[in-house]
């Protein structure tokens, strides 16, 4: 083997052990980055940041529009507590109501309609 050969041949493994080195560096890498912990901690952060986000925007929205804000509000309050507004507005209804007799085996409600026929005379 000539000189240059030789030459050539430590220069080719100079290069195949740097690429080799680069190679386990990028490993290295890749592991860090996908390793369960730091990308548990890259999501959360991440929900951070696009939650901060969404708030400035919502703040803002409501700064621009406060007379729809309170509409909506008004509207999602009145939905969730639909149940019992509906259920007052009923027995309000029911006992503002002359047809509605009240029932004579009930001794609480006889006594009620009897106080109640005192207080008109």
């Amino acid at each position: 083997m000539s000189g240059a050969a030789k030459v050539r041949i430590a220069r080719a493994r100079g290069e195949a052990d740097e690429a080799k080195a680069r190679l386990l560096n990028t490993v290295e890498e890749a592991k860090a980055r996908l390793a369960p912990g730091k990308l548990a901690s890259d999501a959360v952060q991440s929900a951070k940041d696009k939650s901060i986000v969404v708030a400035d925007d919502a703040v803002t929205a409501v700064k621009d529009n406060p007379g729809l804000t309170a509409g909506v509000a008004t509207v999602a309050a009145l939905y969730i507590a639909r149940k019992p507004l509906f259920s007052a507005v009923r027995s309000f209804f029911r006992s503002s109501d002359p047809d509605t007799a009240p029932h004579q085996n009930d001794k609480a409600s006889r006594r009620k309609a009897d106080d109640m026929e005192n207080l008109n005379g």
